[in-house]
């Protein structure tokens, strides 16, 4: 039975040999068609996909090897010329369209494999990947493609064979894969008989070994032996080959140079059933990676600008120091050095300059310990040294005498010359037995004793010290704890002219809102923070604070001046212009000149030069300047002369105590005569009394504060304090007496001392333990009022009635004070008490007669 690919409906089939039924003989034509049929069965028969198509390229056979290969029903395609899309997914000529339509010349185009046959028949043949699309899956296949023609040599089919040869093709790619991997490895491979002789080696073995392929065929592995590994090594590496199939390590071996190279190594072993047919080893060269890693380890244990050993090798070194000290019964040193100053060669000549610095200081460091000791470096300028193997702490003494010499020798960097000092703290193992970690801490503490006691020395831990340093810093941590949680106030205390009884300005005093002891004055937490970070912190708060308050007293119509002050630490601070002028910045309704800065005469005089070119770029921004404390420095006319402040401000130790030591008022007038020469304002501070006022302005010191004038207060109450200030009825008396030539200073001194002999007499009584010795209590003339009264009073004042009048008084005063001093040394403290109000009545009385004495006295010099 026919096929049912083959077309019997078609009125005219086509047939192999092309003749039509009419032109051939009636005997024949039975022939043909029988030998047609069989053709076509005798092609569905075979095992080869085969299609054949006629001259006009319709397919007139599709063998079931094709559907199978294909996927394409020959009733699909027979009759068509649709057979391309059984291989291609757009159309496209195969082979034996090529051939029909003779246009061999294009199959370039189709087809990269191909080959014509030299002969007569125009055969061809091809290969090519085809997409398959009925399939979902490509295949490569090997095509033949051949005419038939008839008797006249006309075209009447071509029949094409397809072979897959996708296995074959996938295999070659997998062949050529390997080979192309084992030739462009960057792993060294190297392939040996079960003998271990060399069969093949690939590129990278020649370029790391430097040994050529011929040179090491038929050779074994062993001429690469480097004998940094012994025989045993080699044994194992057998033992656990034949016993796994495969050994892997890190393997020294040594190159055709004689070069050490390391390798990390695998082998395994390639077997047949139970026997071993090769070896083959690969290896890869990690030079480049024990480098890195020994310059990772290096990063990690030695300090990259001096190369001494870091943090966590001095860590390791100590571990073990300890370890032998405690075996050997042996002292070791941990000594923790800090440059002194160092800072300010980083501020002075740049960072630079400060690393080439450190650089020689590690080497002079190196020079002068012993060959066991060690040098660390932690960071920055902080060393750490650990001398071992010493029998007693008396050695110990040499070493470090040697080490403060050698750094305190001057350094020439180029054209630098640079000098500093060390200090050095040290704790001593075992006599301190504690862990590395507290050994290091004890040692930095000693080091901030050594710098405490002044610097370039050394000094020894011991536990009180170290309790000492542990209160401070958790002292330090409070006050920045007390920063950041917004517990500082500040309170302004108000600068007034005694003449005029004009407020000038208010100076910013901080003050600790502790919440468990209430308000802290400044002297109790201040000078822990003098010489740390923190100060600055804490100055650029109280800045902040002053200017916003200065912001809503202008906001109120009433601008004040406010004076802040500025600590050393603070000032001499790099970055403090470029601070002053962004604080300034963030408050632009402030007027700078409103803005006073403090700093003390000391602190001026530490480094005349910089702080002239401060206080000038802070002068230029409108911020004005003044000396505080003045009279406790060096008080230099040249310093002076060369600093630009605009202000002195008179110590309160000097004042406070003018009216008693004649020292402390010759100071108060040499300040002020320096302040007239020199054309700068001068300031008392610590104005407690009216005398006190009454004697500056005898002076030619008009501007003043002091808890005579007013305690300092919060910034809400400046503004009500302001409107109801007026000054001392005293010294507006005394307001228009520019030269001071009325004002009585030997009077005003006796009469300051004999309100403070009537308050030694008062507070006697009050208090059970207080002195009840009082001079001259029983004779008038004998005190230093008295002295003045009958002599220089009576000289001055005896021909006013006012005189006799404070005679009297001051008679009284002094029956009733010795009547209270008798009462109290019987006991009677209820009766002496009585007589204390009448003696304070009279001190009333008679200060009011010595005020109209003066008055009176003016007057008449008034009317000459």
């Amino acid at each position: 039975m026919p096929h049912p690919s083959t077309p019997l409906d078609d009125p005219q089939p086509p047939t192999v040999s092309g003749m039509s039924k009419a032109k051939q003989p009636e005997c024949q034509e039975g022939d043909t068609i029988k030998g047609q049929q069989f053709a076509i069965e005798l092609v569905h028969q075979l095992v080869v996909p085969t299609f054949v198509l006629d001259a006009e390229c319709r397919v007139i056979v599709w063998n079931r090897a094709c559907e199978q290969l294909t996927g394409m029903p020959a009733a699909d395609v027979i009759g068509t010329r649709e057979h391309w899309r059984a291989f291609y997914s757009k159309p496209r000529p195969c082979l034996a369209d090529l051939v029909a339509q003779e246009r061999m010349d294009e199959i370039d185009r189709f087809y990269v494999a191909h080959e014509s046959l030299p002969d007569t028949m125009r055969d061809a043949q091809a290969e090519n990947w085809c997409v398959m699309p009925l399939l979902g899956t490509e295949r490569y296949l090997a095509l033949d493609a051949a005419p038939i023609r008839d008797a006249a040599g006309r075209l009447i089919a071509v029949v094409e064979t397809l072979r897959d040869m996708t296995d074959r093709k996938l295999a070659e790619r997998r062949l050529r894969l390997i080979a192309s991997v084992f030739e462009h490895s960057q792993e060294g491979i190297v392939i040996t008989d079960p003998a271990a002789r060399i069969l093949d080696v690939n590129g990278a073995f020649t370029r790391v070994t430097g040994y050529s392929r011929e040179e090491v065929l038929g050779q074994t592995p062993a001429l690469l032996k480097s004998d940094l590994q012994d025989a045993t090594f080699y044994q194992d590496m057998w033992q656990r080959l034949n016993e796994t199939g495969q050994w892997q390590g890190e393997v020294w071996n040594r190159k055709k140079s004689g070069e050490l190279y390391p390798e990390i190594l695998h082998i395994n072993a390639v077997s047949k059933g139970n026997e071993i047919t090769h070896y083959i080893g690969m290896f890869l060269d990690i030079t480049d990676l024990k480098n890195t890693q020994q310059r990772l380890e290096n990063l990690a244990n030695y300090d990259s600008l001096t190369g001494l050993p870091n943090r966590v090798l001095l860590a390791d070194r100590l571990h073990q120091a300890l370890a032998n000290a405690k075996r050997h019964n042996q002292l070791v040193a941990i000594c923790f050095l800090d440059l002194d100053d160092f800072k300010l060669v980083n501020d002075q000549y740049g960072h630079e300059t400060g690393d080439h610095f450190l650089i020689e200081i590690a080497q002079r460091l190196l020079g002068t310990i012993r060959v066991n000791d060690t040098v660390a470096r932690l960071g920055g300028d902080e060393f750490v040294l650990l001398i071992t193997d010493l029998e007693h702490p008396d050695e110990l003494n040499a070493i470090l005498g040697r080490i403060c010499d050698s750094i305190a020798r001057p350094f020439q960097l180029g054209d630098i010359a640079l000098g500093v000092s060390v200090s050095i703290g040290v704790t001593l193992y075992p006599l301190d037995d504690s862990d590395p970690d507290t050994l290091l801490r004890h040692a930095d503490q000693s080091m901030y004793q050594a710098k405490q006691s002044g610097r370039n020395r050394y000094h020894v831990f011991d536990l009180q010290a170290a309790n000492a340093i542990l209160v401070r810093h958790r002292e330090l941590e409070r006050i920045r704890q007390a920063l950041q949680h917004g517990e500082f106030r500040l309170y302004y205390q108000p600068k007034v002219n005694m003449r005029t009884g004009e407020v000038v300005g208010m100076e910013a005093l901080i003050r600790w809102q502790h919440p468990e002891h209430g308000i802290v004055p400044p002297l109790e937490f201040l000078p822990l923070i003098e010489n740390s970070p923190l100060i600055v912190e804490i100055g650029e708060w109280v800045l902040h604070e002053a200017l916003e308050q200065m912001d809503q007293w202008a906001a109120a119509g009433r601008p004040v001046a406010v004076s802040v002050n500025i600590s050393a630490h603070h000032f001499q601070h790099i970055d403090f212009v470029a601070r002053l002028r962004a604080i300034l910045n963030e408050h632009p309704d402030v007027s700078p000149h409103l803005l006073e800065l403090e700093i003390l005469e000391s602190a001026a005089l530490s480094d005349i030069r910089m702080m002239r070119g401060v206080i000038a770029a802070c002068q230029l921004m409108g911020v004005t300047f003044a000396l505080d404390d003045f009279g406790t420095g060096y008080s230099s006319l040249s310093y002076l002369k060369q600093l630009p402040a605009e202000t002195l401000k008179i110590d309160q130790s000097f004042v406070r105590d003018m009216l008693d030591d004649q020292e402390d008022l010759a100071i108060i007038e040499g300040v002020i005569g320096l302040a007239n020469v020199f054309k700068k304002h001068v300031i008392a501070e610590g104005v407690e009394t009216p005398e006190h006022g009454l004697l500056l302005m005898r002076f030619g010191c008009d501007y003043a504060q002091g808890y005579g004038i007013s305690r300092p207060m919060p910034g809400n109450q400046v503004p009500d304090w302001i409107k109801r200030f007026k000054p001392d009825s005293k010294w507006d008396t005394w307001a228009n007496d520019q030269q001071g030539h009325r004002l009585d200073t030997p009077l005003i001194l006796a009469q300051y001392d004999h309100i403070k002999w009537v308050r030694r007499i008062v507070e006697a009584v009050e208090e059970p333990g207080a002195d009840l010795t009082i001079e001259n209590l029983g004779n008038p003339e004998g005190c230093r009022f008295g002295v003045w009264y009958h002599n220089e009073g009576r000289a001055r004042y005896g021909h006013l009635p006012e005189h006799a009048e404070v005679g009297a008084t001051h008679c009284s005063i002094h029956r009733i004070g010795a009547e209270v001093i008798d009462l109290r040394a019987r006991g009677d403290l209820e009766a002496a008490r009585v007589k204390c109000e009448e003696l304070l009545a009279l001190k009333a009385t008679m200060l009011n007669q010595l005020d109209r004495l003066q008055r009176s006295a003016a007057a008449g010099a008034d009317a000459l």
